[in-house]
């Protein structure tokens, strides 16, 4: 947050290259999981914001719902669970969330000090 500096960005491919990919091959859960990893530099960051975007089709969704988790390596370090209730049916949603990253035990802190991945 203090940076301005982005960190990862995810989108979609555009309509026009999803209506031509073929159906068949089409993993109907694509877009609800997503995974990234960082390097261990990215826990020591105090604040992190996101922003995240999504669009409903021509069906309204009542209690959408959003988890996300983060990891070092097997453990969880901090879980977030965002309800948002009715989703509008064609509507496009934006919400933003700063994150302030907990205080590393000294213990986690020298594990990540010898190196490994986020995700």
């Amino acid at each position: 947050m203090e940076s301005g500096t982005v960190l990862f960005e995810i989108t979609k491919p555009p309509a026009s290259e999803r209506e031509h990919s073929d159906k068949k091959d089409v993993d109907p859960n694509a877009g609800r999981f997503v995974r990234y990893q960082f390097t261990p530099a990215f826990l020591r960051l105090r604040q992190v914001g996101a922003t995240v975007e999504f669009t409903v089709g021509d069906k309204p969704i009542n209690n959408f719902r959003m988890i996300e988790r983060h990891y070092f390596r097997d453990q969880l370090l901090k879980s977030f669970d965002f309800e948002f209730g009715f989703c509008i049916p064609s509507s496009k949603n934006t919400c933003e969330h700063i994150y302030e990253f907990p205080q590393l035990s000294e213990d986690l802190s020298k594990r990540l000090n010898g190196g490994g991945a986020v995700g």
